[in-house]
């Protein structure tokens, strides 16, 4: 069996509190930003949804870079996890966006034809 040695230990606990505290301010950030968006901000809510989605996607990326140890591994392995990852962002963006427009066709055809 393969056993740490002190200096990867503590490098290991070093990233460990280094992502927390980056995940704590990305996460105090976020609710800060609603907060603020909520309060003193009118208008449209796209500013503050790309606000939290771009905060999660970089919460997402220092948890699997630490957490799932994937900052250690060769970059075509990296690539291989980050694609789906990628396509499934794409997916949602692109679903919702056809949904969204599906619900307002409906909309505008509910008073001709109904």
């Amino acid at each position: 069996m393969d056993h740490m040695s002190q200096e990867e230990y503590q490098q290991g606990k070093k990233d460990v509190y280094r992502t927390t505290i980056i995940l704590s301010i990305v996460t105090v950030g976020e609710v800060l930003g609603s907060i603020v968006y909520e309060h003193y901000i009118d208008g449209t809510r796209w500013p503050l949804m790309l606000f939290v989605t771009v905060m999660s996607i970089v919460k997402a990326f220092w948890i699997m870079k630490v957490f799932m140890h994937v900052g250690h591994e060769k970059k075509g392995f990296v690539f291989t996890l980050l694609f789906p990852f990628v396509f499934l962002i794409w997916a949602i963006i692109s679903f919702s966006s056809e949904g969204s427009s599906i619900n307002l066709m409906r909309e505008s055809l509910n008073g001709i034809f109904f």
